[in-house]
């Protein structure tokens, strides 16, 4: 999307939609249950009877691998009396089937209903039934999406040009090497507006801005019309270190043009966040935990060739991320305690934190149609 800087003020979204819990019920509604979330790497699901479970706010999902190879994902339900079925993050499911802890309904990989055990036989039973409640589940990049509306529109609607963008990245084949949770307590829309611009840079992330010089100007570089005198990146980068140094060669499948472009930033509303470099790629998937509060998860995607990385190569790779993703957690609940403030009514953008408006608007247009009425 083009790079424009903004004509004028403009007014932030209402303070109270950052803290209300009510405003945050509605959120879930408009954002987080109809639509394509992702929410893990398929890596993680490798094998026929593997699973794990991954939570959006309220909703416990099971992902899991059928005998097909093919993902399913199902509400992590018993369809009899609605215990949770996996009550651990993964694992593998024995003999093929899920089985419910409470009272061991047991179903089949595809989540049909194969045994009712110790039940007294009734006319008016049918297994058929009582399947599990399927999600609609797909994958891009090697991203596993879930939505957990009712006829989702194609995963790649919400994909979009990144699919071609990203094409010779190869997103699919690249492996975690390092993962790092936070538990951040801060709305989620806070967190998706600091990533939106770096007008924020120069003061927070002093060693970030030293690679990426561009970013000393607080997101003005690149806006003004005139040449800039200021290079985009450090001399003699490489990539995005702590120095600018590489320790791997870039992906195998790159142009020339993406060699030298050391850092593309992108999302994947709502909770998909990429930082791509020519040799490795740190993504960002955000789940709600509540009005104030966000898990994010943070991985390091490398070729499978250069893996496992260990040591000093590992740290050289993950320590500028891990710096930046720090500073940002901490601002992020900063902002989040002072809007608390009963005086602050809604911030304000300033010209060059135009893709945080654009954020803004997104969210308002989401939610002004999760108040329309059907259309029969």
């Amino acid at each position: 999307m083009e790079r424009k800087a903004l004509e004028r003020v403009e007014a932030a979204l209402p303070a109270a939609w950052y803290r209300d819990p009510e405003h945050y019920r509605r959120e879930l509604d408009a954002f987080w249950f109809d639509r394509w979330i992702a929410v893990a790497r398929e890596e993680e699901i490798p094998s026929p009877g593997d699973w794990r479970t991954v939570r959006i706010a309220s909703q416990s999902i099971l992902l899991s691998r059928a005998q097909d190879g093919r993902l399913r994902a199902f509400h992590n339900v018993c369809r009899h009396r609605g215990s949770v079925l996996c009550t651990e993050e993964k694992g593998s499911f024995p003999r093929q089937r899920i089985v419910c802890p409470y009272h061991a309904w047991a179903y089949d990989l595809e989540g049909r209903l194969v045994a009712t055990p110790r039940r007294m036989e009734t006319p008016d039973f049918r297994a058929g039934d009582y399947p599990l409640h399927r999600v609609a589940v797909d994958s891009w990049g090697g991203f596993v999406f879930v939505h957990l509306g009712e006829k989702p529109a194609p995963l790649a609607q919400a994909v979009g040009p990144r699919e071609k963008r990203f094409e010779r990245y190869r997103f699919s084949e690249l492996r975690i090497g390092k993962r790092i949770v936070l538990e951040v307590q801060a709305n989620w829309k806070v967190l998706a507006e600091n990533f939106s611009e770096c007008f924020h840079c120069p003061p927070v992330h002093p060693e970030f801005c030293r690679i990426v010089t561009a970013y000393q100007d607080a997101g003005a570089w690149g806006l003004r019309g005139a040449a800039e005198a200021r290079p985009e990146y450090a001399a003699g980068a490489q990539t995005l270190t702590m120095d600018g140094t590489a320790r791997l060669p870039a992906l195998e499948h790159l142009n020339e043009t993406e060699r030298q472009t050391l850092y593309a930033a992108d999302m994947v509303l709502p909770n998909l966040f990429l930082n791509v470099h020519p040799d490795y790629v740190n993504s960002q998937l955000m789940f709600p935990t509540g009005p104030h509060s966000v898990r994010m998860v943070y991985d390091w995607l490398f070729e499978p060739r250069h893996l496992p990385l260990a040591g000093d190569d590992l740290q050289h790779y993950v320590a500028l991320w891990d710096l930046t993703n720090r500073q940002d957690a901490r601002n992020c609940e900063w902002q989040q305690q002072g809007m608390q403030s009963r005086a602050f009514g809604h911030g304000v953008y300033v010209p060059q934190e135009f893709d945080a408006h654009r954020f803004a608007q997104w969210v308002r247009a989401g939610l002004a149609r999760e108040q329309e009425p059907d259309q029969a």
